[in-house]
This record gives C-alpha cells, sequence and structure tokens, in this order.
C-alpha cells in the first residue's frame, strides 16, 4: 500500500494567483477606522500604529480565503493497493560439488581471488535467484548421492544464504546425476504450478546412484516437468585445487594454492539426452560469460507471468480546510469585536 496527495480539481488553484492581488489593492484602501483594545485600555496600545491590528486581521481574512480556495480545489489523500498473480513457476536447482568442481579453469588473467569453478556457479545461480523474484525455487546438491539444500520457498534471501554454505567436500565424491533428478522431481510432483522447471548444473558424467540419468529424466517427462541441463568447464585435463575440510582452497606460504592435475571427462551425450526427453535444452559454458550468458538464456525462455491489479481509494480532505478557515473567520471575528474593537 502506498499513499499520495493529490488535488482532483488543480483548476480552482489558478485563483490563488489573484490572492496577491487582493491583498495590495486591500492594504491601498484608506481605513476610516481606528482598532483598539478595549476603551478602558485604550491608554496602554497608545504605542500601537493604527495600522498594525487591522494587518493582523487581514492575515486572519487572506488565510482563510487561500483556504477557501484549496478547498474548492477539493484535497485528497490516496491509498494506492496493488495484487499481483503470478501465473507459476517452480524451479529446482540442482548443483554438482564433486571434486572436480573444484578446477580452475575459471582463472583469467592474474586475479588475486582463487575462481573455482563452483565459485563461478554459485555467482550466476545468485543471480538467476535475484533476477526471477516471483518464482518459487529449492534447490538440492549432488556428487556420490543427493542432498537437500532448501525446499521450494519464496524465501529467496535465505536460499541465497544456503548457496554460499555449498562447497566441496560435504558429501562423498562421484556424481550421481540420476538420484539428483530423482529427488527435484520428487519435490517437483505435488507442485500446482503452470510450469516446472530443473536446472542440472555439473561438470562430470553419472558415476554414482541407484538411479540411472535416463529412467530419472522419463519420470520428469511423466510429470510434465522440463530439464534444462547445464555442462560446466573443460573437458580433458585441468588443474584442481585442493580443498581443505571446509572446502577452502589450500595454498602455499606464497598464497599459491595446491593444485593436481586431473582428467575431467563431461558427458555431453547424457546431458543432451536428458533434456531431449523432458523437452528443454542442453547449454555448455566454459568460461563465465558463456555461463552468464546460458542463465540469461534461460531466463528468457521461461517467463513468469504476473497479473497486476491497480487499486485506489481517495479520501476527500476539503472539509478540514473548510473547517479551519472556518475557525480562522471565528477567530478574526472574535479579535475584531473584542481586543480590536473598532470606533466609526
Amino acid at each position: 500500500m502506498m499513499n499520495s496527495f493529490q488535488f482532483h480539481s488543480k483548476a480552482f488553484l489558478w485563483l490563488l494567483l489573484f490572492l496577491p492581488l487582493i491583498a495590495y489593492i486591500y492594504r491601498r484602501k484608506r481605513w476610516a477606522t481606528l482598532s483598539f483594545p478595549q476603551v478602558e485600555t485604550l491608554k496602554k496600545v497608545a504605542g500601537m500604529r493604527p495600522s498594525k491590528a487591522q494587518k493582523i486581521l487581514t492575515t486572519l481574512r487572506f488565510l482563510a480565503l487561500g483556504l477557501l480556495i484549496l478547498a474548492l480545489a477539493r484535497p485528497q489523500l490516496i491509498d494506492h493497493f496493488s495484487e499481483s498473480h503470478c501465473s507459476g513457476v517452480d524451479i529446482m536447482l540442482a548443483i554438482d560439488i564433486s571434486s572436480s568442481m573444484m578446477g580452475l579453469d575459471f582463472q583469467e588473467g592474474r586475479e588475486r581471488n582463487i575462481i573455482t569453478r563452483l565459485d563461478i556457479a554459485k555467482q550466476v545461480t545468485r543471480e538467476f535467484i535475484r533476477n526471477r523474484p516471483n518464482d518459487r525455487m529449492g534447490m538440492c546438491t549432488f556428487a556420490g548421492n543427493a542432498y537437500w539444500v532448501s525446499p521450494i520457498t519464496m524465501n529467496h534471501r535465505w536460499l541465497e544464504e544456503n548457496l554460499e554454505r555449498l562447497h566441496v567436500g560435504l558429501i562423498e565424491d562421484k556424481t550421481a546425476i540420476g538420484n539428483a533428478i530423482a529427488m527435484c522431481v520428487n519435490r517437483l510432483k505435488d507442485s500446482d504450478a503452470k510450469t516446472k522447471l530443473i536446472l542440472l548444473l555439473t561438470d562430470g558424467s553419472n558415476t554414482a546412484g541407484d538411479i540411472a540419468p535416463s529412467i530419472a529424466a522419463e519420470m520428469a517427462a511423466a510429470l510434465g516437468i522440463k530439464i534444462y541441463t547445464i555442462g560446466i568447464g573443460k573437458k580433458g585435463t585441468i588443474a584442481l585445487a585442493y580443498p581443505d575440510e571446509n572446502g577452502n582452497v589450500v595454498t602455499d606460504s606464497l598464497g599459491r594454492p595446491l593444485i593436481v592435475q586431473a582428467q575431467i571427462d563431461l558427458d555431453e551425450n547424457l546431458l543432451q539426452t536428458i533434456a531431449d526427453k523432458t523437452d528443454g535444452q542442453f547449454f555448455r559454458g566454459e568460461n563465465r560469460k558463456q555461463l552468464d550468458d546460458i542463465y540469461k538464456t534461460i531466463d528468457r525462455l521461461e517467463k513468469t507471468d504476473i497479473n497486476v491489479q491497480q487499486f485506489a481509494n481517495a479520501k476527500d480532505l476539503f472539509p478540514w480546510f473548510i473547517g479551519f478557515a472556518l475557525l480562522l473567520l471565528l477567530l478574526e471575528y472574535l479579535l475584531r469585536n473584542s481586543k480590536f474593537q473598532r470606533i466609526p
């Protein structure tokens, strides 16, 4: 709800421009009377200039006239309401945290910060979450098995906080892609959303789990769940940073990461098959820009329809302006007939 102030009949405000002219003519008039307090106290105000009392009374009249003009313009206090209805897109994010996600192939130039594949994946996922504030999202992570990170929620801040806690070494190594898909399907199967999506990001092939990825993909397809698969990083031999027990990169005395060389085999055919079975798409991201573009493309492909209804409730304030104007006129009348009496 948002409040604002407005004049319904703004044309009457032009009358305010005539007030200075009327005041000028009014002051030019020669007064034939002398204002004074009670007769018995006349001597006490002998030093008052005859025009001072009249100025006070005139000011009160013009203030009252100005308030009456504002009342004619119908001042209003507007309460604005809006109601939004989303068509409904529920999204499950499945993120690989196997040891290969410590790959340093996303490190660019001479960056002082050590950037791993998982660091980049978390960054682009965070941006994707922030760009879709009207969608419900959940998250799971997987390596040798799949585990919940967050149920489907609209609390995106809490989702981001849990995303930041992800690191390599949380669960046993290897890659259980089928288990991750099955876990996401299990969470989305009872959703009443119009569109249900799984975004699966991995840099390897299925090497663990008790559910075959093809079977899990067929389950998703049967329930109308679309899967976008994202293969991150380069294939072949790459440098992997060595993580400590908290997932931080271990460095030497000069701040250089301790690395090992590893052969990475991304199963592109599997990821393409999963996407095809569910009417989704397979993407490859070998650098930060490509990964950014992938998430932007998915964002454009799966837009959330929002119907917004606007309401406004107007409260007239002119009775208050008229009331204050009448009070000023009453005060002017009382002063003119008591403290500032006139003699003809």
